[in-house]
């Protein structure tokens, strides 16, 4: 069990999220198509919280230590690139409140995630 905080297993946490929530967005996105589902904000930040939470529970747990310190660092580093990659292929201005949203969906889901990984590990 490490004792120091591992920044490259918080970079794999946050490049999991990121895959993970490009996953779910596809399989919501077949839902959309195949149904008669509307789209909402609400899925779509379902959707970044789920990542983020299943990541920072995956990463505390495999560490088992400083779950707070990895959900907070995953759930901080996952809403930054997601801007990134916001401002990369969108044009146009953001919605700020619900950008405020999403990034604490995923400061909550990673700080639960990181702090239920390292319980159950310990």
């Amino acid at each position: 069990m490490s004792k120091s905080f591992d920044i490259a297993m918080a970079a794999k946490g946050i490049l999991l999220a990121v895959f993970l929530s490009l996953l779910f967005t596809v399989v919501l996105g077949l839902i959309y198509y195949f149904t008669s589902i509307q789209e909402s904000i609400t899925a779509s930040l379902v959707t970044a919280g789920l990542s983020v939470l299943v990541a920072s529970l995956y990463i505390s747990y495999k560490t088992g230590s400083k779950g707070l310190y990895y959900g907070l660092a995953i759930g901080i580093g996952f809403f930054l690139l997601s801007i990134i990659i916001f401002y990369i292929f969108y044009i146009g201005n953001p919605s700020w409140p619900i950008l405020l949203l999403k990034f604490l969906v995923s400061l909550i889901t990673g700080i639960f995630g990181g702090t239920i990984g390292a319980i159950l590990k310990g």
